[in-house]
């Protein structure tokens, strides 16, 4: 073995060693390219996805403060509220929607200081009934006194707009006071159990006695078919 073999050994290890290297280097070079490339095409996805969703979030926020200030307008006609949602980052994460209150004047309105119990529950039930509309939930709602803040005027207002909701294929299971609305049913605690019979004629906003006597409660509850 020639002197100089060794040499050219090791400047063949160092030249291959070289190669694998640069192919290496390449093959890395060619992933970086097609990753940046996919984070592009992500990015502008994620753009378009944005985009695509503020749009949608306005348009279903319209449809609720429209629906909302329609209703305001009938119970304020001449002192006009109208409502606005507010899109905000609670901690500079968490989105969430602030409701803001102006008078006719357009200055803003405190909704707990400044405004009344039943403008606050009218806005409530709004709410709800518009989100079961948007996200297709079925269209049931329970209302436990849930309109008690609200004036009879204001529930006279309430009242034929709930009956709009009905036609469409709401339903409303109400107790309630002072609302004179669909089918009416008159509830009792005699004793340990409530008592439910259906109540005829107009509701005049009538106080019952609910712990009179057992033995004056009609219990019994009529069947009623459903074409009346």
């Amino acid at each position: 073995m020639s002197k100089y073999t060794s040499s050219v050994m090791q400047v063949e290890a160092k030249y291959n060693n070289k190669v694998d290297l640069l192919k290496k280097v390449a093959d890395m070079e060619n992933q970086l390219r097609k990753g940046t490339e996919h984070y592009l095409v992500m990015l502008e996805a994620q753009r378009l996805l944005a985009t695509v969703s503020d749009d949608n979030t306005t348009a279903v926020l319209d449809y609720m403060t429209g629906i909302i200030n329609r209703t305001l307008k009938e119970m304020f006609p001449y002192d006009t509220r109208r409502i606005f949602l507010e899109k905000k980052l609670h901690a500079g994460q968490h989105a969430h929607l602030v409701v803001k209150l102006t008078n006719s004047y357009g200055v803003e309105r405190d909704l707990t200081l400044q405004s009344g119990t039943g403008l606050r529950q009218v806005i409530s039930f709004l709410f709800v009934v518009s989100l079961i509309e948007i996200t297709k939930g079925r269209r049931i709602l329970l209302m436990d006194e849930l309109l008690s803040g609200l004036h009879a005027q204001a529930k006279a207002v309430i009242a034929p707009i709930m009956k709009i909701f009905a036609d469409e294929g709401f339903q409303f299971i109400v107790v309630e006071y002072g609302l004179d609305i669909g089918k009416k049913y008159l509830v009792e605690k005699p004793s340990a159990t409530s008592t439910v019979t259906p109540f005829s004629g107009d509701y005049n906003n009538e106080v019952f006695i609910f712990n009179r006597p057992a033995e004056e409660v009609d219990k019994s509850i009529k069947e009623e078919s459903d074409d009346e």
